[in-house]
């Protein structure tokens, strides 16, 4: 009797621009894999910087610069220094010429932006994997996306946009299911001993009954509402730590090494500051594989805490939430 080794159907996914928006699409792409009977297969295009620009110099990065290895549900990462081209026959979402129009804009090269691609770029991203063309091919594609992909009954027009809903958010059905995939990735020992320390410093602190963490993305988001954010901060900072019966910690993480600086100094109340901790690496913000690695640090210490307050329309803030069961809350 001969025994067939029939591998398994791909959902290929390539991914770019910043390190969280690629984890956000990798989630959906194990969620929707496992919808329809697939393994995933990664490509990791080298444009994984700060805001989606290129690492310094030549240096590149491949996901387990970040994570362990043996995702459940992840076949293979394939590290691309270009775009890749379509497989033959595959069908899936095809994402590619906003992907071209962003590279022309880094670049500084004139490109037309049409109403077409304005809504390509914008609209949510919905795979049909009952649909029986997707059903019967062997390779479906999910090309380029840096937003959140769902199936047909998620709901995803909500989704176009990472959550930028001024005041508490809830996880929906879509969102509590994703939550589950993203947890099948793993820090790297060394990353998570870093922030195994931090959580039990500041939990056996006094007054490290309830962390707080908030994050602030100060590089390239224009905020979205008219509120002082740093006086806004400071209020919801001072009343979390100061106020009687409330006594919590706060870990603070930003993208900007001069706001988060100047926001101390100058926006902190003096006995607010002993309840705050920060993850005081300055290669964290280097646009750089170490850099990156740093700022996981971060991003698992605010999954860590009970509370989270994040910056409207940040993946950063948002996946942080995602790995976590905490409250999550857009402060500005």
């Amino acid at each position: 009797m001969t025994i067939q080794n029939n591998p398994p159907r791909q959902l290929i996914t390539s991914v770019t621009s910043g390190l969280c928006n690629r984890l956000w699409v990798l989630a959906c792409a194990l969620r929707l894999a496992d919808q329809c009977g697939r393994q995933v297969r990664l490509l990791w295009l080298q444009r994984t910087g700060r805001v989606g620009l290129p690492y310094e110099g030549d240096e590149a990065s491949t996901l387990e610069d970040f994570f362990l290895p043996d995702i459940e549900g992840l076949a293979s990462v394939e590290s691309c220094t270009t775009t890749p081209d379509l497989p033959e026959n595959a069908v899936g979402l095809d994402f590619s010429d906003v992907h071209a129009l962003t590279l022309a804009r880094q670049a500084g090269n004139p490109q037309e932006i049409t109403p077409e691609l304005v809504a390509k770029a914008t609209g949510p991203r919905v795979l049909d994997v009952r649909d029986p063309q997707v059903a019967a091919t062997a390779d479906v594609w999910i090309n380029l996306s840096t937003m959140p992909v769902g199936g047909p009954g998620d709901g995803m027009e909500r989704f176009a946009t990472y959550p930028d809903q001024l005041g508490q958010n809830h996880k929906d059905a879509f969102l509590a299911s994703l939550s589950t995939y993203v947890r099948r990735l793993q820090l790297r020992p060394t990353e998570q001993q870093i922030v195994t320390r931090l959580v039990a410093s500041m939990r056996n602190a006094p007054g490290g009954a309830r962390l707080v963490g908030i994050h602030v993305r100060a590089t390239d988001l224009k905020q979205r509402s008219a509120v002082n954010r740093n006086m806004h901060l400071a209020n919801i900072i001072h009343q979390l730590i100061c106020t009687p019966g409330q006594g919590a910690r706060v870990f603070l993480a930003s993208d900007s090494e001069t706001w988060l600086t100047d926001f101390m100094q100058t926006w902190v109340r003096p006995q607010a500051r002993a309840a705050i901790t920060t993850y005081d690496n300055p290669i964290k913000y280097e646009n750089s594989v170490a850099g990156s690695r740093a700022a996981v640090v971060d991003l698992y210490t605010l999954a860590a805490c009970d509370r989270i307050y994040g910056t409207a329309g940040s993946s950063f803030s948002s996946y942080a939430w995602l790995v976590s069961d905490a409250e999550f809350w857009i402060h500005s």
